[in-house]
């Protein structure tokens, strides 16, 4: 019996591991699709950044609400720091992009 509580628990904690691995990945990939249909634009680069952010708002919000709520975890701090953390990372990405490929 001891067993058996022992291997649903962790079963339970593996499940939920690759849920959240999944959403993750969801919304990573929206992400690179948003920087492959943007990225040719001439647009000001803080603004696409947010557009593409916003697009993938959703796929954010599955993957928090995916997480385990924990003491430490706000799902509203983590939504801000992630979407600020994600946010420089796609005008990064678009700005590499156009060093490459200037705008005309």
């Amino acid at each position: 019996m001891k067993a058996m509580l022992c291997s649903l628990v962790m079963g339970a904690t593996i499940c939920t591991a690759g849920a959240e691995t999944t959403k993750r990945e969801a919304f990573e990939a929206c992400l690179g699709a948003g920087i492959d249909r943007f990225k040719g634009l001439c647009e000001p680069a803080d603004l696409l950044a947010r557009a593409i952010l916003f697009e993938c708002n959703p796929q954010l919000t599955d993957l928090l609400i995916s997480m385990p709520l924990g003491p430490s975890n706000d799902r509203v701090a983590l939504a801000e720091k992630h979407r600020r953390d994600k946010t420089e990372e796609v005008l990064t990405l678009l700005l590499e992009h156009r060093l490459q490929h200037p705008c005309r």
